[in-house]
Parts: C-alpha cells; structure tokens; sequence
C-alpha cells in the first residue's frame, strides 16, 4: 500500500472520529438544555399542594376573603381576628406550591397568642398555570395581602411570618413596605442563582453546566432573571424593623449568610437536629415560645 493511501486512511479515520466526538458532545449539549428546561418548569409549575384550610378546624373563627396579589391574580385566604391583639396581624405564608393547609400549625401559634391572622392560598393554588417562583412572584402576593390589611379598619399594625419560599418572600417584600413592622423567615434561600449553582459541591462537567442551564432557563420562565430573587441583597432594608431568622442546623449556611447581611435589630436561631421544615418537631416547646415573643416585643406588648 502506497503511504499516500495511509495517509489519506488516517485523515478519513481522524475526521470520521472528530465528527462521532462532536455530534456526541452536540447531543449531551442538547441533552443538558433539555434537562434544565424541563427541570426548570416542573419546579416552577408545581401542583398545588394541600387544601385550602382554615384555622376554624383549630377553634379559631376565620372569614374567607379575597385581595388582588401586586402582580394581579386574585387569591382566597381567610382572617381570623385577635383576641388579646386584635388590631395586630400577623400574615403566615407557607412554602413552595403550598395551600393554606401546611400555614395552620403556625398560625395557630400567633392566634393562641392572641393576634389576628391571615393566610392565603399559593398562586399555584389560585391558578395553576401561574409560577409558584420560590419566592420572587410571590413577595408580590403578600404586598397584596399587606394591602388588604391596611385597607382594614381594625388593622393597625402587620407582621409576616414565613417558611422557605414564603420566607423568601417575606425577605423580599418587607424591604418594599414599611407597614411589614416584623419579619420572621425560616428555610429560605440567600440567594436562587448561587443556590441553584451550589459552588460549594464538586460537580462533575455536564452537572455544572446543567446548572447554568438551569440558571438561564429559569430566568426566562420567571420573566425576570435569577438574580431578582436574591434576598441577601435587600435584606438590610428591613432595618430598622426586627427580623428574626429560623434555619435548621443542616440548612444552617443560608441562614448565616442572611444574618451577616442584615442589619440590626435581628435574631438568628439555628434549631439543633433539624432540617428544612423540622423546627416545630425539632424544639417544639421553644418554637412555640420564641415566635410569639418577638412578635410581643416588636410590638411592644407586656407578654
């Protein structure tokens, strides 16, 4: 065989073999744009989660009602009036997708301690083709049922009380009314785009990649990049109000990085043995304690 015929063999077998490697590196490309677009999209289209629950199955009298969120769906709550504290209310909002039901066990507390309340239903709930965000779209619903308060007679002063997407929400709106006198947030992110990248883990290439996918992804379902559910960045705004921060000793990073940006006055309990969610069942007798007396001191109250 002529070394000519070699040659052009090689040439032919190395760009034979460069063309397999770049249509597979073209197909785990796609692959992985694939991936954070559907992944992207089942977190922000989450089924609602539980019913649309009321504290009255707890003993508390609730009347349903209705406000426009800020951003403009129509939502369904309920109120229930104080009986030490009736012209105080405390606003709860649950986590993720998440209906009235899983807003109870909290609400409960503040109503035994006397203040009125007010939950509502998750924008998945009121209308499932909405985001439930993790946070961002969210802020704007509870500026709505912030306005809903104010607009109320016998409403003279608000709290909000969070849990992870609702205490993301709360970091969020709080800077932006200053009729939130008192925030409580538990298990929220510091940060959707660094908790999306998690820089801190090893990733293999394809996941660190993936991530950023997820990053643009998600951008581009919320209307709004990642970067504007970034309650680290506004949380010193809430100052000079009281902020106190609830995070599980495995979750405790979000929680101290939280703590470090804002300003003072502000708590931080991170709940030994606890995860995301696991404070109530972690410490249930300071849980119970704890929320109830910051609230009575932010408002000034004997109790």
């Amino acid at each position: 065989m002529s070394p000519i015929r070699v040659s052009l063999g090689w040439k032919r077998l190395l760009r034979d073999a460069g063309l397999v490697i770049g249509l597979s590196a073209l197909v785990l490309l796609l692959y992985d744009i694939g991936w954070a677009w559907n992944y992207s999209y089942g977190l922000l289209h989450a089924a609602c989660i539980g019913d649309r629950a009321s504290l009255a199955e707890r003993g508390f009298a609730s009347d349903a009602v209705t406000f426009h969120s800020r951003a403009g769906p129509l939502l369904r709550g309920w109120f229930a009036r104080g009986s030490d504290h009736p012209d105080i209310a405390i606003v709860v909002v649950a986590g993720q997708a998440s209906n009235t039901r899983y807003a109870l066990d909290d609400a409960e507390i503040m109503a035994r301690s006397g203040f009125s309340t007010l939950i509502y239903e998750n924008r998945a709930c009121a209308d499932p083709p909405l985001e439930a965000s993790t946070g961002y779209w969210e802020s704007y619903d509870l500026l709505g049922a912030v306005d809903y308060l104010k607009a109320r007679p016998d409403i003279h002063h608000v709290g909000v009380w969070g849990f992870s997407a609702g205490g993301t929400a709360s970091l969020l709106a709080a800077p932006q009314d200053p009729a939130i006198e008192a925030v409580v947030a538990m298990g929220g992110y510091s940060s959707l785009k660094a908790d999306i990248l998690d820089e801190d883990q090893n990733l293999r290439p394809l996941d660190w990649l993936g991530r950023r996918f997820i990053v643009v992804a998600m951008g581009i379902q919320l209307g709004v990049p990642v970067e504007a559910s970034s309650p680290i960045d506004h949380v010193a705004g809430i100052s000079p109000r009281p902020l106190f921060l609830i995070y599980g000793e495995y979750e405790a990073g979000n929680g101290r990085a939280l703590y470090a940006a804002a300003a003072e006055p502000k708590q931080l309990w991170i709940v030994p043995g606890a995860g995301h969610g696991g404070y109530l069942a972690a410490a249930p007798d300071e849980y119970r304690a704890r929320v109830p007396a910051f609230f009575n001191q932010a408002f000034g109250l004997s109790k």
